[in-house]
C-alpha cells in the first residue's frame, strides 16, 4: 500500500487527534470530578427480527440471515442499498443506471427494463418495491436489516429466488425526542438528517425524519467539459403516525417520499480497462470502438484513467440530468382474535422517472431519454398462532398490481469528428402485472428440541405488455410504427419449504432445510421477441448457529447446494447493421449447479473491544450452456459470483475519564474475481481480485447524545467495475472520507 494511498487516512486520523485533544476530559485533571462508571457490554446484543414474518431471536432463527442493526449500519457508514455488501456475506450489490441490480449467492437479474422484475425481493416494513430505480434512495432513520440468503418462495413469493432484503425503519415511540446529523465529506459530499418523535396523546404519536443529501461528480469528465455527469442532489423524508388503539390492537399510517436528482449515472468507456480488438460495431463507429472487446485483457491504467468518460457529447444543449420522484403511502392494521394475531398491510407506491443520461453505445455517445410514471398496490393479510404450544404457524393472502408507462428513446446527437447523422429509436411503453398467492407455513415440536417446517405457497401471475412504437418510429398518419406489438403471458407456481431444527444444547441450533423458489417469466419488447419461462430454484441448506464464551461469541456457519433452472439470461442483441433493430433479448439459455459455505462471527474481545468477521464460499457453475452455436460456456462460473470474499473488522472503545469514550474501527474486505458477461456476443469481462479497507475514529459524549465520526472508505482508492451496459461499464465509488456528527435530544 503506497504513501499516497494512506494520505486521506493519516489527514483523518491526524484530525481526530487535534479533535480529542481539545476535548474535556482526553488529560487527567487532578480537580476532575469523579468518572462515571464505565459501560461495560454483557454480550453480543440479541436482535429480534421478523424474516419469518414473526418476531423471532435472530439466533433461533433457521435461515441464511445476516441482520445489521441501525447503530451498526451508521458505524460501517452504510448509508444506501450498495453498501450493504460491506456487512453481508455472498451479497454483491451494483447500480446500472441509476437501478439496484442485486446478486445472492450468484443468483440476479441483468433485465433492468420495465419489463424485468429482480431476483431479490426488496421490502420496506413488509412492502415489496418492484422497481429498480425506487431501491436506491438513501437509508435513513432504520432500525435494522435483514438479509436473506436462498430462495423465499414460501413466505415472500415470485421474484425471491435470490432471497430478500427487509428495511425495518424506526416506529414512533412513547417518549419525546429527536435527532440532527450532519456529514461532509470529498467530492462536495454533504448531508443532513432530522428526526423527531411525539407522543400526541395517550392513543397517538407520531415520527417523522426528513434527509437531503449531495455530491459532485466522481467521474472525470475529460473532453466533456459542461456535460453533467453523476453528480447527485436527493431528498427524502417519511412520517409515521401510530395509533394504539387498545392493548391489543393497533394502526401505523405512514406516508413516504424520495427524490433522486442532480445528474445521470454515466457509465465509462471499457477501453479504460480492457484491450483487446473491439467488435459489434456499426458501419459508421468510430475507429476502436464498439459494444464488445473480442478476447478483452485487464489492463490497470490507474484510477483516474478508469474513472474518465469517453467521447464528447451534445451535452450544453442536450444536458444529462435525473429528476425521478418515488412516494409510497402504507398502512399496517394489527389485532388480537384470540385464537390467533391478526395483521393487514396495505401498500400503494407511485414512481416518477425523468431523465437525460449519456452513454457510449456502438462506439459513439448515444443520450437515453426517458419519462414516465408507476404504481403499485399490494394488500397482504396473516394470520399467526400464539400461545406456547407445539405447533406454530402462519397464513396469508398476498395481491399485488402493478401498472408501468415508460417513453423513451436512445438518440445519437453525433457531432464532429464522427460526421453529422442522427439515430433515434422509440419506445412508447405499458406493461402490467398482476400477481396473487396463498401460503402457509407451520412449525411443530416433535419434541422440545426438535423442530419439524413445512411451508406451502401458490402463486398466480399475469403479466400484459405493449409498445406503438417498439424501436421504429411511427410515420403520420399512422400512430404504431412495424415494431409495435401487443403481448400476454399467465404462470403459476407452487412452492414449498421443509426443514428441520434441533437444540444441539443450550445456545446452540442445527438446522436443515429444502427450499424452493420461482421467478416470474415475461416477454422480449419486441414484435418478434418471443416470450421465457419462468426460471426456478431448489436449494438444499443446513447450518448452525451458537452463542459461545456466555454468550461473548456469535457464531453462524451453514453450507448450501442449489439446483437452478430455466436462468432468465439478457444481453442486447442487434439484429442486423441497424441500430433500429437493436434491443434486450431475454431467454432460457442455462441451468447452473451453486454450492457454497458461509461463516459469520461477532466476539466481544475483553470488555471494549468487537471483532467481525464473515467467510464465503461459493461455487456457481453453469451446468450446461451454450450462449451460440459455436460457444459453450458449460462449467464456467456465473456472472457477479466471486468464489470467495473475507470480510474483517475490528472496533475497540477507550474510556476517557470524563464519561466520554473514543471508539476506532477498521476493516477490510478481500475479494476475489468475477465476471461480467455479453451472452449474445459470447464475451466475457473478469475484474480481478481486488480488497477494500475502512477506518473510523468517533468521540461519543458523556450523556451519549452527542457524537463525532471521521471517516475513509475505500482507502486503497480501488475501482471496480460493477455492471454492463453495450460499450461501457458502471463503476464502484472511489475513496471517500469525511466526518459526521450528531445530537439527540
Amino acid at each position: 500500500m503506497s504513501q499516497q494511498q494512506l494520505t486521506p487516512l493519516n489527514q483523518v486520523l491526524l484530525a481526530a487527534g487535534l479533535v480529542a485533544a481539545s476535548l474535556p476530559g482526553w488529560a487527567q485533571d487532578a480537580n476532575a470530578p469523579a468518572a462515571p462508571a464505565e459501560r461495560k457490554p454483557v454480550g453480543v446484543q440479541e436482535v429480534i427480527v421478523t424474516a419469518t414474518k414473526v418476531a423471532t431471536p435472530a439466533s433461533k432463527t433457521p435461515l441464511a440471515l445476516t441482520v445489521v442493526s441501525g447503530d451498526d449500519l451508521k458505524a460501517a457508514g452504510v448509508t444506501e442499498a450498495r453498501n450493504l455488501e460491506e456487512v453481508t456475506p455472498n451479497l454483491q450489490m451494483a447500480q446500472e443506471s441509476g437501478k439496484l441490480q442485486i446478486a445472492i449467492r450468484g443468483v440476479t437479474s441483468l433485465d433492468m427494463t420495465e419489463k424485468g422484475d429482480p431476483s431479490a425481493a426488496f421490502n420496506v416494513d413488509g412492502a415489496y418495491i418492484a422497481r429498480y430505480e425506487a431501491q436506491t434512495g438513501a437509508f435513513m432513520d432504520l432500525e435494522r436489516i435483514e438479509v436473506l440468503r436462498g430462495p423465499q418462495g414460501t413466505l415472500y413469493g415470485r421474484n425471491a429466488t435470490a432471497g430478500a432484503i427487509n428495511l425495518i425503519t424506526n416506529k414512533p415511540g412513547r417518549t419525546l425526542g429527536g435527532r440532527i446529523e450532519g456529514e461532509f465529506g470529498n467530492y462536495g459530499a454533504r448531508r443532513v438528517e432530522g428526526m423527531i418523535n411525539v407522543p400526541i396523546n395517550d392513543i397517538l404519536s407520531m415520527r417523522a425524519v426528513v434527509q437531503k443529501s449531495q455530491r459532485d461528480a466522481t467521474i472525470d469528465p475529460g473532453t466533456n467539459t459542461g456535460t453533467p455527469m453523476d453528480k447527485r442532489s436527493d431528498y427524502a423524508a417519511r412520517v409515521h403516525l401510530l395509533a394504539d388503539i387498545s392493548k391489543t390492537s393497533s394502526l401505523l399510517l405512514t406516508a413516504e417520499t424520495t427524490h433522486q436528482g442532480g445528474g445521470a449515472p454515466t457509465p465509462v468507456p471499457m477501453g479504460n480497462f480492457f484491450t483487446g480488438t473491439y467488435v459489434d460495431n456499426l458501419p459508421f463507429s468510430p475507429p476502436n470502438t464498439g459494444n464488445n472487446i473480442k478476447d478483452p485483457v485487464w489492463v490497470d491504467r490507474g484510477t483516474s484513467a478508469q474513472r474518465t468518460a469517453g467521447l464528447n457529447f451534445k451535452g450544453a444543449t442536450n444536458p444529462a440530468y435525473t429528476d425521478n420522484d418515488n412516494h409510497s403511502l402504507r398502512a399496517e392494521y394489527k389485532t388480537s382474535l384470540g385464537f390467533a394475531d391478526l395483521t393487514y398491510q396495505l401498500a400503494y407506491m407511485k414512481g416518477l422517472v425523468d431523465g437525460s443520461g449519456n452513454g457510449i453505445y456502438f462506439g459513439f455517445p448515444i443520450v437515453l431519454k426517458g419519462q414516465g410514471d408507476s404504481d403499485s398496490t399490494s394488500h397482504e393479510v396473516r394470520l399467526n398462532s400464539v400461545g406456547n404450544g407445539p405447533l406454530k404457524w402462519v397464513a396469508g393472502a398476498y395481491l399485488f398490481n402493478e401498472r408501468i408507462h415508460r417513453e423513451s428513446s436512445f438518440n445519437t446527437f453525433i457531432t464532429a469528428p464522427f460526421g453529422s447523422f442522427t439515430v433515434v429509436l422509440p419506445f412508447d411503453i405499458d406493461v402490467k402485472n398482476k400477481s396473487k398467492a396463498v401460503f402457509g407455513q407451520a412449525t411443530y415440536a416433535l419434541l422440545p428440541e426438535t423442530r419439524l417446517t413445512l411451508g406451502l405457497r401458490e402463486t398466480r401471475d399475469q403479466k400484459d405488455g405493449s409498445d406503438k412504437l417498439g424501436g421504429q418510429a411511427a410515420t403520420p398518419p399512422a400512430t404504431t410504427s412495424p415494431g409495435a406489438y401487443t403481448k400476454s403471458v399467465k404462470f403459476s407456481n407452487f412452492s414449498y419449504r421443509l426443514g428441520v431444527e434441533h437444540d444441539l444444547a443450550a445456545g446452540t441450533m442445527l438446522y436443515a432445510s429444502l427450499a424452493t423458489g420461482y421467478k416470474a417469466g415475461g416477454f422480449n419488447d419486441t414484435s418478434d421477441g418471443g416470450n421465457y419461462k419462468p426460471e426456478h430454484l431448489s436449494a438444499l441448506e443446513a447450518g448452525v448457529k451458537t452463542k459461545l464464551l456466555n454468550d461473548r461469541l456469535r457464531l453462524s456457519a451453514g453450507v448450501f447446494t442449489y439446483d437452478y433452472k430455466d436462468m432468465q439470461q439478457t444481453s442486447v442483441v442487434c439484429k442486423t447493421n441497424d441500430p433500429s433493430s437493436c434491443g434486450s433479448v431475454t431467454t432460457n439459455a442455462a441451468s447452473a449447479k451453486i454450492t457454497g459455505a458461509e461463516v459469520e462471527a461477532r466476539w466481544m474481545v475483553g470488555d471494549n473491544g468487537e471483532l467481525r468477521g464473515s467467510l464465503a464460499l461459493n461455487d456457481a457453475k453453469f451446468k450446461d450452456y451454450q450462449p451460440n452455436t459455436t460457444t459453450d460456456w458449460s462449467n464456467q462460473v456465473l456472472d457477479r459470483a466471486p468464489r470467495s470474499v473475507l470480510t474483517l473488522g475490528y472496533s475497540h472503545r477507550f474510556n476517557l475519564e470524563s464519561g466520554a469514550d473514543i471508539t476506532a474501527s477498521i476493516g477490510t474486505r478481500l475479494n476475489s474475481g468475477y465476471k461480467l458477461s455479453d451472452p449474445a456476443a459470447a464475451i466475457r469481462y473478469t475484474q480481478p481480485s481486488f480488497h477494500k479497507s475502512d477506518a473510523s475514529l468517533a468521540w461519543t459524549s458523556p450523556d451519549q447524545k452527542t457524537s463525532v465520526q471521521l471517516f475513509v472508505k475505500n482507502i486503497e482508492n480501488t475501482t471496480t467495475i460493477e455492471s454492463r451496459v453495450p460499450g461501457s461499464f458502471f463503476i464502484g465509488d472511489p475513496r471517500t472520507y469525511g466526518v459526521r456528527a450528531s445530537y439527540s435530544f
